[in-house]
This record gives C-alpha cells, sequence and structure tokens, in this order.
C-alpha cells in the first residue's frame, strides 16, 4: 500500500514532464561501474538531502519499480539524476540505471548514490556496495558479484563515508556521519532501500563490507585454522538456529566447502566450544537498511527484535584477503553466486492456496479430503469424507444416504509445509432442519496433521480418540487443475514473477 502511495504522489509531481524519454546508452556495464569515483574522507562532497527530496526520491525509485521510466526519469531530473535504459554489450541485458547527472568529481555532486535495475533477472536479490572507498575493494567485488549472479539490484555510494564532516543525527552514539549509507535514514540509499522493500518484501540482500581493524578478535572469537580468508556473516540479527534455510546459511556453507576461506556467523546465543563457527563481533545490528527490513519501529534509535527477523538481509564482512586482488574477488564473487543459486534451488515447500483442491489416496478410492487453504489466518479447513471402522448390520437402513457413510472435519493452523489440525465430529443433526429442531454440535475428536513434499502429494497422519486409532494415508490430488497455480505461488515468494511463468 505505501509503494502505491508513493507511485500516486509521484505522478501528481512529475506528470508535467512525464513524456521525456529515458536517455539510452550501451556498452561494458562491469568497466562503467568500476570507473566510478567517491572522493576522500572529509572533502564535503556529500549533500545531506532535504525531507522533501528524500520522498520524491523515494518516489523515483517505487516508479522504476513499477516500470514507470519515463515518469521515473521525469522525477529524478528534479533531483538532479537521471534514468538511463542501458543494454550491456558483453551479457547482452537490458539494464535502468538511476544515476547523478553531474557525479563526483564534478563540483554540482551530492554523493547520493546509484542504482542499477535488472528486470529479466532471475534471481530476487539485491547487492548492495555501501562503503566503496572506505571498505577498499568492496565495491569491485560487489559489482563482480552483480554482473555474475544473475540477480536484480545493485546499490552502491559514490561518496565516502565519512565524507560529511558532521555527526549523524541519525545514530548519534558513535561516530557516524551523514554521508555513510547505511548508518543514516537522510540518504537516497536508504530511501532506495525503503521502497525497494515496500514494493516487494521477499527481496533477499546481500551487503558487502570489509574489516581490518577487528582481524584479531574475529579470529580470537572463531576457530579460523590460521587462514587470514574470513568472512563473517550475520542477517544483522543474532543467529539462533544453524538449521534454518536462508541465505546467510548458504553462503556459509559454500565458503566453509570451498577450503580457501573460513566462514563464520555472528551470534549471541549460539556457541559450541573452542571449534565453533560464531562470532560475537561485526554483526552489523546497527545498519538501518536492515533495521527496516527486520521490522524495527524506530531504525535510528532501535536494533530489530529478534523475533521479526526476516532472514532477507545479509551483513557480509570479508577480511583483506578475501577482496585484495581481482582473483581473490573472483573467487568470492564465484562462491556468493553459487550460494545464491543453492539457496533458490532448495526453497522449502510452503503450503498456499493453490492446495485448495480434492485429495485422495488411489488405493482406496471412493474416500478422500476436501482441503482449504486461507493464507491470511494462516488456518487450514479439511473434510474427509470416508466409512464407518465395520460394516453395520444388513437389517441396518437409512432413510437418506447409505448407513457406512462417514464424515469428519478438521481445522488448525499452519507453518512452512506442515499444518496441524485438531478433528470435529458434527452430531445432532437433522437432513435440512432448522434450529431448534435439530441442533448441531462440533465435539473435538483427536488431532490430524498434513504434510506436504510438493504441490501433488502429502501425508495424513491422524490420531482419533474416541476410537483409540492411528495412521497414515498418502494423498494425491484428484484432478491436476491447481499445481500450476500451487508451483507459481511457491515460486514468486522468491523469484519475479515473470520468472516463474517460464
Amino acid at each position: 500500500m505505501k509503494n502505491y502511495i508513493y507511485v500516486l504522489i509521484a505522478v501528481a509531481w512529475f506528470s508535467q514532464n512525464s513524456h521525456a524519454e529515458t536517455p539510452t546508452e550501451s556498452g561494458d556495464l562491469e568497466s562503467y561501474l568500476n570507473s566510478i569515483t567517491f572522493g576522500v574522507e572529509n572533502d564535503g562532497r556529500f549533500k545531506i538531502p532535504t525531507a522533501d527530496q528524500l520522498v520524491k526520491f523515494e518516489s523515483v525509485v517505487a516508479l522504476v519499480l513499477h516500470g514507470s521510466y519515463e515518469l521515473a526519469h521525469a522525477g529524478a531530473q528534479q533531483l538532479d539524476y537521471e534514468l538511463v535504459t542501458y543494454r550491456d554489450t558483453v551479457s547482452e541485458r537490458l539494464h535502468y540505471i538511476l544515476r547523478e547527472i553531474n557525479p563526483i568529481p564534478s563540483p554540482l555532486a551530492n554523493g547520493g548514490g546509484i542504482y542499477v535495475f535488472q528486470p529479466s533477472a532471475t534471481y530476487n536479490v539485491a547487492i548492495h556496495a555501501p562503503h566503496p572507498k572506505a571498505d577498499m575493494n568492496t565495491n569491485k567485488g560487489a559489482i563482480l558479484t552483480f554482473m555474475t549472479s544473475d540477480v536484480r539490484y545493485f546499490m552502491m555510494a559514490t561518496s565516502h563515508r565519512r565524507s560529511h564532516p558532521d555527526l549523524s543525527t541519525c545514530q548519534n552514539f558513535s561516530d557516524y556521519r551523514p554521508s555513510d549509507a547505511v548508518h543514516n535514514t537522510a540518504h537516497y540509499f536508504y530511501a532506495a532501500h525503503k521502497a525497494m522493500e515496500d514494493f516487494d518484501n521477499t527481496i533477499n540482500y546481500i551487503e558487502f563490507h570489509g574489516f581490518t581493524a577487528s582481524f584479531e578478535t574475529i579470529v580470537s572469537q572463531c576457530d579460523t585454522g590460521g587462514n587470514l580468508a574470513i568472512a563473517n556473516i550475520s542477517e544483522t540479527l543474532s543467529d539462533d538456529d544453524p538449521d534454518r534455510h536462508t541465505m546467510m546459511h548458504s553462503l556459509e556453507s559454500v565458503l566453509n566447502n570451498s577450503s580457501e576461506i573460513k566462514a563464520c556467523i555472528y551470534s549471541t546465543i549460539l556457541d559450541t566450544g573452542p571449534d565453533d563457527k560464531y562470532t560475537r563481533s561485526l554483526g552489523g545490528t546497527t545498519n538501518v537498511p536492515g533495521r527496516y527490513t527486520n521490522g524495527s519501529s524506530s531504525v535510528c534509535d532501535h536494533a530489530a527484535l529478534a523475533e521479526n527477523n526476516t532472514h532477507r538481509y545479509l551483513h557480509f564482512e570479508q577480511s583483506w584477503t578475501m577482496r585484495e586482488t581481482a582473483a581473490t574477488r573472483e573467487k568470492v564473487a564465484g562462491y556468493v553466486s553459487q550460494a545464491i543459486q543453492n539457496y533458490f534451488d532448495n526453497i522449502p515447500f510452503e503450503i498456499n492456496a493453490g492446495l485448495n483442491d480434492a485429495w485422495y489416496n488411489r488405493v482406496t478410492a471412493g474416500q478422500g479430503f476436501l482441503i482449504t487453504v486461507f493464507p491470511e489466518i494462516k488456518q487450514m479447513f479439511l473434510a474427509w469424507f470416508t466409512f464407518d471402522t465395520q460394516r453395520p448390520p444388513e437389517d441396518v437402513t437409512a432413510l437418506l444416504g447409505e448407513p457406512g457413510h462417514r464424515w469428519l472435519t478438521a481445522q488448525g493452523s499452519y507453518d512452512g509445509d506442515t499444518a496441524k489440525l485438531t478433528i470435529f465430529v458434527t452430531e445432532g443433526g437433522v437432513f435440512d432442519a432448522v434450529e431448534p429442531a435439530a441442533t448441531t454440535d462440533l465435539a473435538g475428536d483427536g488431532t490430524l496433521t498434513v504434510q506436504f513434499t510438493d504441490c501433488n502429494a502429502g501425508l495424513v497422519s491422524y490420531e482419533i480418540t474416541s476410537l483409540g486409532i492411528s495412521g497414515e494415508i498418502p494423498i494425491e490430488r484428484i484432478a491436476l487443475d491447481n499445481v500450476l497455480l500451487c508451483e507459481l505461488l511457491i515460486c514468486t515468494q522468491y523469484f519475479p514473477a515473470f520468472a516463474c511463468r517460464k
């Protein structure tokens, strides 16, 4: 909803110039990004944007995300930015670049960053390079990763993190400056991130950093085995579950399996002794984009809470050995690309509305289940059509229906691929009767668990209390019409919608 409001505001602001076509360029995108200069510490090149400029920049990014490129370009020009349609002559891929019209070293530069959008990318991932000058060579590694990973977004600061001489009013407990792209909200970098997060809250972010001063501390907290190539990774929150499927754990696994890099994870909770892989430093917990993604109530003042961790914002700290040479950066980019691919290739199955259907076990045809999923409240309702546990006597008849027919209902919550439901028996009813002639009661009578392995297979496990019986029933759909919808709903949690329609 927020993003649509920004788009409406932007239409009102920028419509008078909406016919301005976006400039078109082509060339070697990697070389172009690597040619950008950033200034130096205390050079004063970064200019703090006003509140109005921040809102407008956020609206411009929202327009780009919605594909309103001409309108975005018109709005960008009001901020001394432009939106360029750029075709990379190496990959032949189409990009949209939001950049300053007069970048550093021009005296008209504002140092607000450069933003690249690749709509045709496969992976719903953003690569961030917030400290390109101060964290030496992290910009080069981030650029290389973006060019090789087939991801949708790239964001890079274009001024030194300590360009502005003043202290930041956002996080005034340290010496962060207003020019620090990830420790200040009055920055186009934060405005762009906010627009992206409001547009799509399934984006995964990988933010490139480098450390030297904390090297000995990290070595003492992590069993590096003497390796100087050390990565310290976090989700800008303490890790509390090493078995969770996240981009962080995918990257940690790839790096450690490489035998060339020792990867550790920031956690104040997990610690298995001298051979552990956890550190208590460089967690990125003060990172304001990370705080926004993880639901902080006030990103300048309050860290995000562990229970709100989206597991989508990856803070990737690298020792100097990892980013020193072109060869080492190429290896790191390859590992990050592999981690991205591994993560998306191993997406866990999640229950969704595409499972709404009739299900049965073909061995016991004539019985089955009707399943309805309510995603907004994370609830499932199930109707179980079956028979009595034993046949009634031959002389038993029914006025309506066959006397052995039975049906049960079950309902409850679900999480991930599993729904845990309470079985109910409906009692006291009479066909088409109105109360009080027939009062219907629901009586709880056991539990039923439904676990899905994919969009056409699951397992029902039941325990019926009154009968003292339990068992398992493999299930599949009676018809396959909704399989495609189910797969699409799972895919679009992690990928752009267009990629899921291929």
